[in-house]
């Protein structure tokens, strides 16, 4: 019986797979997909000669695919890449930097399997949420030379923030030039079509990105029937011009890949070579929302094999036609041209060309999503699309953005000749960029020797530094632009992420705890008490004597305190504020307080630095404060009976603090209504303190409201940069004497004037309007129009970094 259950999982998990290996097709495979429109006219731009020449081009094209997107990305990168279920360049920093610790400052990377070779198994592995653990040195990253982790650290987050950047200038082009080029097959047929190419273009743009909202998984089951049948004509068109002539085969033979790159150029032969692989780093982007399994399965078993032979029925055609080089594609559809079936293709051709943009769409959605879980990139708002897959997300911010700089690059390029021009450089970069951090994540988390290691990195890292000299001619024809958007895009995120280290570095640095604001001198006579009686249950002489000189040397202290007993009760303490201690009382009611601050999520027993402002402000503690954090799991929903609030006791000498984890499944936010919060006030040890206060037997009423008085607190940071004078102050050790002529202050002048108009002028109004309305998002609208002992006050702080 348990053998057939195990049976019937794996045949579901393996159907599950088939399905989603389909459903891929439609997403993540139409800029890989056409390429055969345009590949082989762009390595053989005038006719051959020969049949030799026919055969080193089509080898060149086999044998660089069969490398790069085969041995390189189906077999390797997306066996050891992947994180998470993520994929991109940034999951595998992600397991560099898990591993030897070496991420953000504050950051706990999601994610984590000792299985797969990762250091640090995520106990908590069903949280996606941004949390943040404090940084920890394990045994295998303690064998890391310092130096060499400080170099890592910045080199993999350098190189992965480029390689994000290269793909988001690759999801302007990709789209542009799909379009523009569908449009334009049109014009081919009606000439007077071809003013309208442009903004035509555009429509369709507009209308791709629109969709997107309804999710991958939708958009699948329109678009993979396409390409599903795009592949098939592929493959049973090349098998058809493959059999009228059978030597074409020969081209499987790298020695005529090798004779091509020696005879027609040498390296500056790859370019247009390079067009025959566009798409395969949106495919590895694109893993999360179908996982590994499913897209190496449609790659290998169905993309491959129709990509190779169409490849090779067009090489085959050639041979018998060398005049139709310049259009060999349609020129060698079954029928002619003209033929209903070309009419068909034709149709077909233009759909799935349109369709190529899906990727990098979806690429780009799967990136972005990374970036914000390791407080990488602002913190959108993120849609789940599906309740069965955890990785297919839609961010509208993102899906907008980009609609409108890809119309704009639409507008301004005009023609796809002109996009083509700028084509391929970019990728060439990305390549060696994910070679780069694999090589690393091979050698640092799954512990491969640094000689296999080598095997992998030199072959793959040699060919695709060819394909970049190969590209860098295009510079001057256009390949500037995917090189200038990719350098804006990665100055944009070191830039958020630089101001985030900045600020959490300030709140970690400025942490304060319970002990270090609050003195309650009859909680610490309790405390001494119980460890002098734990001392004395152990019988031992030395546990004796330290009793006795600990009782003697409290004497003189506690005859003092004890005159001041009565003003010293448990419902009185002495707070320290910037050093001037005052005594305040606790008052009966309980403080909710929503914080995201790396204080309090790196530290448990740190208290967020608003707090105690606020306890200033208001000159009192309430006998309940609780700090309300939010976790997301990687199921969509939480069961009925999985306790969606639990409490933990902040430990200090001051009893009353909890912190409070609110548990959500990603495609449902848990929102604190009344039913929430009376199980997370049942939690709480002192609730029967307020409710005999307050003379009722339920923290609420019949008729729903509170009983006892409830406060909810929701911080904003407003956050501005310190002044250069300000910062000399505070390190007065390096800089020059008061009174003379200050030259260092005089070199770091302007650089203090652009970081101060930075911070002040775009970074903190940025980070403020995309986080103005605080967590009050988690308030359900029951709770909010509560008007009997309810309140909800909104503190901003400033913060200076």
């Amino acid at each position: 019986m348990t053998v057939g259950k195990l049976s019937g999982h794996k045949f579901n998990g393996l159907l599950g797979t088939l399905v989603m290996s389909y459903n891929s097709l439609g997403a993540i495979y139409g800029d890989l997909g056409t390429s055969p429109l345009y590949t082989v006219s762009s390595i053989i731009t005038s006719e051959p000669e020969h049949e030799k020449d026919v055969l080193r081009a089509i080898s060149c094209i086999f044998w660089l695919f069969t490398i790069i997107v085969i041995f390189k990305y189906t077999f390797l990168v997306l066996t050891f890449g992947p994180n998470n279920g993520e994929g991109g360049q940034i999951a595998i920093y992600s397991k560099i930097a898990r591993t030897l610790h070496i991420g953000p400052v504050g950051v706990k990377i999601p994610g984590g399997d000792s299985k797969n070779g990762d250091q640090v198994p995520d106990n908590d592995g069903n949280l996606l949420a941004l949390t943040r653990t404090n940084t920890r040195n394990s045994t295998y990253s303690e064998l890391v030379n310092t130096k060499m982790k400080s170099f890592l650290s910045k080199f993999t987050i350098g190189l992965c923030f480029y390689g994000c950047s290269l793909v988001f200038s690759d999801g302007l082009l990709t789209p542009t030039t799909s379009v523009l080029s569908a449009i334009a097959g049109i014009a081919v047929a009606k000439p007077d079509f071809e003013d309208k190419v442009m903004p035509i273009s555009c429509v369709v743009l507009i209308c791709l990105f629109l969709i997107q909202r309804y999710g991958s998984g939708k958009l699948s089951l329109v678009f993979s029937p396409i390409i599903a049948a795009w592949l098939l004509i592929l493959f049973i068109d090349g098998c058809i011009s493959v059999s009228q002539h059978p030597s074409v085969m020969k081209a499987l033979n790298p020695a005529y890949a090798i004779d091509y790159l020696v005879n027609d150029g040498h390296v500056d032969a790859l370019a247009p070579v390079m067009l025959s692989i566009t798409g395969v780093e949106a495919m590895f982007a694109d893993v999360a929302h179908f996982g590994p399994h499913a897209v190496q399965i449609s790659l290998a078993f169905v993309v491959y094999p129709s990509l190779m032979i169409c490849y090779l029925g067009q090489g085959s055609y050639l041979i018998r036609h060398p005049a139709s080089y310049s259009n060999i594609f349609y020129e060698s559809i079954p029928g002619g041209v003209g033929s209903n079936y070309y009419w068909f293709v034709f149709v077909m051709s233009t759909l799935a060309t349109i369709i190529a943009s899906q990727a990098l769409i979806l690429g780009v959605f799967s990136i972005v999503k990374q970036l914000i879980i390791i407080d990488c990139f602002p913190r959108f708002n993120l849609v789940y699309t599906s309740s069965k897959h955890k990785g297919k997300v839609y961010i509208p911010v993102v899906n907008y953005a980009l609609m409108v700089l890809v119309v704009v690059t639409t507008v301004c390029f005009k023609n796809s000749n002109n996009v083509t021009a700028a084509y391929g450089l970019g990728i060439s970069i990305d390549l060696l960029i994910t070679t780069i951090l694999l090589s690393i994540c091979l050698h640092y988390v799954y512990h491969i020797n640094i000689l296999l290691v080598a095997c992998f990195f030199f072959p793959f890292g040699v060919l695709e530094a060819c394909l970049i000299v190969a590209g860098l001619k295009k510079v001057p024809h256009g390949a500037w632009f995917p090189l200038m958007v990719s350098v804006i895009s990665f100055v944009c995120i070191a830039t958020w992420r630089w101001f985030r280290s900045l600020k959490i570095s300030k709140e970690i640095d400025s942490k304060r705890s319970i002990e270090d604001l609050f003195d309650n001198k009859k909680m610490k006579k309790q405390l001494k008490e119980a460890m002098v009686l734990d001392l004395r249950k152990k019988g031992d002489d030395e546990a004796d004597s330290i009793s006795s000189i600990a009782l003697e040397g409290d004497e003189t202290r506690d005859d003092n305190d004890n005159a001041n007993d009565n003003d010293n009760d448990a419902d009185t303490l002495d707070f320290n504020y910037k050093g001037k201690v005052t005594k305040i009382h606790r008052i009966p009611k309980a403080f909710l307080m929503y914080s995201a601050a790396a204080s309090t999520n790196t530290f448990n027993h740190y208290l967020p630095n608003l707090f105690e402002h606020i306890v200033n402000c208001f000159s009192a503690l309430p006998k309940v404060f609780i700090l309300v954090e939010t976790r997301v799991s990687t199921f969509p929903y939480l069961d009925e009976d999985t306790p969606k609030a639990s409490l933990i006791k902040i430990d200090g000498p001051v009893p009353g603090f909890y912190r409070c984890i609110v548990r959500s499944g990603f495609m449902k936010q848990s929102r604190i209504n009344k039913s929430l919060l009376r199980e997370i006030l049942f939690q709480v040890t002192e609730l029967q303190e307020l409710m005999d206060y307050y003379k009722v037997d339920d923290p609420f009423m019949i008729t729903g409201e509170l009983n006892i008085p409830v406060v909810e607190i929701f911080e904003r940071d407003l956050i501005s940069s310190k002044t250069l004078d300000q910062h000399m102050e505070d390190d007065l050790d390096i800089w020059s004497k008061k009174g003379s002529f200050n030259w260092r202050k005089a070199i770091r002048a302007p650089w203090w004037f652009i970081r101060e108009n930075i911070i002040n002028q775009v970074l903190s109004p940025f980070d403020g309007a995309i986080n103005s309305s605080s967590m009050d998002y988690m308030i359900d609208t029951d709770l909010k129009n509560a008007k009997v002992n309810h309140e909800s006050l909104y503190v901003s702080h400033r913060v200076i970094v």
